[in-house]
């Protein structure tokens, strides 16, 4: 599959803008896994101070009453540390799980509706990549993203207790605040996001290779081809080791130098806070509590660089998913606003043209579908048909002329609503892995009898019951366990359980005999009845005999396709 050179990649600020927009969505359950992370926090930090007590008034002092009592305190700040920390989970994990789930969603909804132009640089290895992966970078920042704020406020108040506790001791914990502030913010981020940026790119070229290799090895097996696809998919396969290894080493550099500064710090006030106690300037207590706060900033270092190279990445791959999200070039931004669409209506397409590349594929064409009746569609070979269908759906966006149900104008639309109110049945279905009920569900509640009635309207029926496990038969990578007419009436049977207002078909019978042809044709007019608008791409004589309106589409460059009302069948 060949694309067209990507344009720059847009800058870190829309990135930066995609998670802002994300936190200010998720603002009330983030609010909420902030106040449980500042709850545990606390409680931690408070934890050293009640030892300190205990170690001071009741063990030294001899005082097993102040003893029990700090260790009560202690023991009420673990379980408190506990209960926020559960808190703290909960929400920021509902919060990334939601976030996560509204940018798939937004991410299929815009490759499902956006101009073929605005797609053509991106492979469909790339695409997969940045649905699945770029998203969960997202989605794993979000999750840390009360954490690192909580562990930033924790951090503050632990240099308040340690000035508590001794200045000179406050001092030394000071002094690791400048090389931790420009290793964590300047130097290892800066390296760590030119390195996953590379690294990101690198699966995705690999992911193009995978999906290349698996969908054309059969084509050019018999060309003595499928050689160079092993070795594409090799040397892109290289690059990604190779630039893994170059963040895995940039991200263990991190890893490293960050706590090894804190840990030089309770060295050196170890010594002097030993020689305090010594001298009798500080209790044994209070070493012990400026040991438990380094210890735990030891901890938070590496938390809190966990959590930035999470923001690295996910400023990365936020850049990579607005790249699909964001206009492309010389395509119009959507309004915000978004009509309604009432549940059934006519669909009216006038002066509907398609132009790709400066071409021309759909002249501008006049076409009106109205509820119960069977308007086909016909032409020559690359008159349009099929771009005509994809254009009514809104999964290729017209270069002129309106497209309106029910008389609201389908670009002022939410495409779901789209989705729900228009069905297209593509030539060449797309099936999933799993079960033929699998793929009549996708997701929904529908009832086995449900499925049975869509595939007795499809013609398919029969077969299916014909079959050891009936619904529950494997459908196979790709459809292979159905012919190529039963994969079309399997989509067809798909599309019917959504009971779409207008259902758009694309030479669906194309690979099955006239008997079944027959069938499905009988069986749609009584499913659609007097609601459903059928739109049929065709060349078969019986669709176009049964058909209530014609459409011809003229040949390339011909003049403009023409109407009429069939008064013979339908």
């Amino acid at each position: 599959m060949t694309t067209t050179p990507a344009p720059p990649a847009p800058e870190t600020r829309e990135g930066l803008r995609l998670l802002t927009a994300c936190l200010r969505r998720r603002a009330g359950l983030l609010g909420l896994a902030v106040l449980g992370g500042l709850l545990y926090q606390l409680s931690l930090i408070a934890m050293p101070w009640f030892i300190e007590r205990a170690v001071d008034q009741g063990i030294v002092d001899d005082d097993s009453g102040a003893l029990r009592t700090w260790a009560l305190a202690v023991l009420v700040a673990a379980v408190l540390a506990a209960l926020a920390e559960m808190v703290l989970g909960w929400f920021s994990t509902l919060s990334a799980t939601l976030e996560g789930n509204r940018l798939y969603a937004a991410l299929a909804d815009r490759i499902a509706t956006a101009d073929p132009r605005a797609l053509a640089r991106f492979g469909e290895g790339d695409l997969g990549m940045r649905g699945t992966r770029d998203i969960d970078l997202v989605r794993t920042w979000l999750m840390g993203f009360a954490s690192f704020v909580t562990g930033v406020t924790g951090f503050a108040l632990m240099i308040v207790a340690i000035v508590r506790l001794d200045p000179l001791l406050a001092v030394i914990c000071l002094l690791c605040v400048p090389p931790l502030v420009w290793l964590n913010t300047y130097l290892f981020p800066k390296r760590f996001g030119a390195a996953n940026t590379a690294l990101s790119a690198a699966h995705g070229r690999r992911a193009d290779a995978v999906q290349e290799l698996l969908s054309a090895s059969a084509a050019v097996r018999g060309l003595g081809g499928e050689d160079a696809l092993v070795a594409r998919h090799h040397a892109r396969s290289a690059k990604v080791t190779e630039h893994t290894l170059t963040t895995a080493r940039v991200s263990a550099d991190w890893a490293a130098l960050s706590p090894f500064v804190p840990a030089l710090a309770i060295g050196a006030g170890l010594a002097l806070g030993g020689l305090a106690v010594l001298r009798g300037t500080m209790s044994v207590g209070g070493i012990v509590a400026f040991t438990s706060w380094m210890s735990m900033l030891v901890m938070w270092i590496g938390v809190l660089t966990m959590r930035l190279s999470q923001l690295s990445q996910a400023t990365t791959a936020s850049r990579r998913l607005q790249e699909i999200l964001l206009p492309g070039p010389g395509e119009k931004p959507q309004s915000t606003e978004r009509a309604a669409l009432p549940a059934t209506g006519d669909l009216i397409a006038r002066e509907l043209s398609v132009a790709l590349g400066g071409r021309t594929v759909l002249p501008a064409t006049d076409l009106h579908a109205r509820g119960g009746e069977l308007l086909a569609v016909t032409g020559p070979m690359a008159s349009g048909k099929t771009t005509l269908l994809r254009a009514l759906a809104r999964l290729t966006l017209p270069a002129t002329g309106t497209l309106t149900f029910a008389g609201t104008p389908l670009d002022t639309a939410r495409a779901e609503e789209i989705h729900q109110r228009i069905g297209f049945v593509p030539q060449r279905p797309v099936t999933l892995s799993g079960t033929l009920a699998d793929n009549l569900r996708l997701g929904a509640g529908h009832s086995d009898e449900d499925l049975y009635a869509a595939l007795h309207t499809a013609a398919l029926d029969t077969h299916v019951r014909a079959l050891p496990e009936g619904l529950d038969t494997e459908v196979g990578e790709g459809g292979t366990t159905l012919s190529g007419g039963q994969l079309q009436r399997l989509a067809l049977a798909r599309a019917l359980l959504r009971r779409p207002a207008v259902l758009l078909l694309d030479d669906v019978t194309s690979a099955v005999d006239t008997t079944t042809e027959h069938l499905v044709l009988t069986r749609l007019r009584t499913w659609a009845g007097s609601g459903t608008a059928l739109v049929w791409a065709t060349h078969r004589p019986a669709v176009l005999d049964a058909a209530d309106h014609v459409v011809t589409l003229p040949a390339a460059g011909a003049p403009a396709p023409t109407e009429e009302r069939v008064t013979t069948g339908g």
